[in-house]
């Protein structure tokens, strides 16, 4: 790393947002730190020597822009609703502008276009009510030191001509205030229409992903994990299991019972096997009653012990279908440690038979190589 870049992180930091709130107050401090030589050439040429009051202008303008850059690198700031201290910024700002007008003389109307950068400055982060407050507040801290001004030093600041620059300051500012407001409301849009469009997204990823009825992953998702636990396979040299799981007698709950009281056991048995599996096992729903379990990174003893503590929890479910009527259901399940070298169709071919072959023991139980 270059040593400009290297200083350039010291002083932004890395973190993206603290980035962004940095950058943006940098430039506040280089507009300032512009404004400072310009003031005192101004006055300087108003009055002569640099006065006391000029000096402590120079040194509170400087520290404010310092403190504000300190309060948003140190983090204080995160505890307010605005970490860029945006508001604050741009008030303390006009403030600054209204007194080195004060300070200016005949070159004072040089600070109206740098009042006019520190409102633009919040356009695209102030609200609307924020900038037609900053907006009054300008107007008014002007008007003060204008109308000072004109009474203590009328013949460098006559009341005609503050007149006319109040005049022009109350129609700029509510026009850049209305400006400010018209970006916040545009911004404010695009970002429901964001908020909405990932809401979208979501949903239509929940709907290509997961299985209506018990919420779990769906026969496309779960091969879209096997798939990628072939490929770390491959990569680590980690073996992983795969277990195909069937409702014993699952078509005599719809026969007896209904559907509806089908669809019950299905998803009772949807959270009774999410919750014997471990975190990083995932259990999918296959078609129908059947389901495929995925155990990443897990050799056979270990994958034999958690179906197990999966069908026994099965076995002593009592699903309620309503009516005083209560459902118990067992599952079969074919387990198998995938073999190197094997495509993932051969994988689930062998856990099928085992599923088939635990059916025909009798069911309730696992068959597992």
């Amino acid at each position: 790393m270059s040593l400009f870049r290297r200083l350039v992180d010291l002083w932004l930091g890395t973190e993206p947002a603290l980035r962004l709130r940095l950058r943006q107050t940098t430039l506040a401090m280089a507009l300032m730190a512009f404004c400072v030589p310009m003031l005192h050439y101004a006055a300087n040429v108003a009055h002569g020597p640099r006065g006391v009051a000029l000096w402590t202008w120079t040194v509170v303008s400087l520290g404010g822009a310092a403190a504000a850059y300190a309060a948003i690198r140190s983090g204080w700031s995160l505890r307010f609703a605005d970490p860029s201290l945006t508001a604050a910024q741009i008030a303390f700002a006009i403030a600054a502008a209204a007194t080195g007008y004060a300070q200016a003389g005949p070159l004072r109307g040089g600070v109206f276009p740098v009042l006019t950068l520190i409102l633009m400055f919040g356009m695209f982060q102030l609200r609307a009510r924020s900038a037609y407050t900053l907006s009054l507040y300008a107007l008014a801290l002007f008007g003060l030191a204008m109308l000072g001004m004109s009474r203590l030093h009328p013949e460098a600041y006559p009341a005609e001509v503050e007149i006319g620059h109040f005049l022009m300051l109350a129609i700029m500012l509510p026009a850049v205030a209305t400006l400010t407001a018209r970006l916040s409301r545009i911004r404010r849009r695009l970002a429901d229409q964001r908020e909405e469009l990932a809401r979208a997204l979501a949903q239509l990823h929940a709907i290509a992903t997961r299985d209506d009825l018990t919420g779990l992953p769906n026969r496309r998702q779960m091969q879209a994990l096997m798939e990628q636990e072939l490929l770390r396979s491959l990569r680590h040299g980690h073996g992983f299991c795969v277990a195909v799981l069937d409702l014993d007698h699952f078509k005599r709950v719809n026969d007896r019972h209904g559907h509806a009281a089908g669809d019950l056991v299905l998803r009772a048995f949807a959270e009774t096997g999410q919750a014997a599996l471990r975190a990083t096992d995932v259990i999918a729903r296959w078609g129908g009653e059947e389901f495929l379990v995925l155990l990443p990174d897990t050799a056979m003893p270990m994958a034999l012990v958690g179906m197990e503590r999966l069908r026994q929890r099965v076995a002593d479910l009592a699903v309620d279908v309503g009516g005083g009527v209560q459902v118990s259901v067992t599952v079969s399940i074919g387990l198998t440690e995938h073999r190197a070298g094997d495509e993932m169709a051969r994988t689930l071919e062998r856990a099928d038979q085992l599923l088939y072959q635990a059916k025909a023991e009798g069911r309730d139980r696992i068959c597992a190589d």
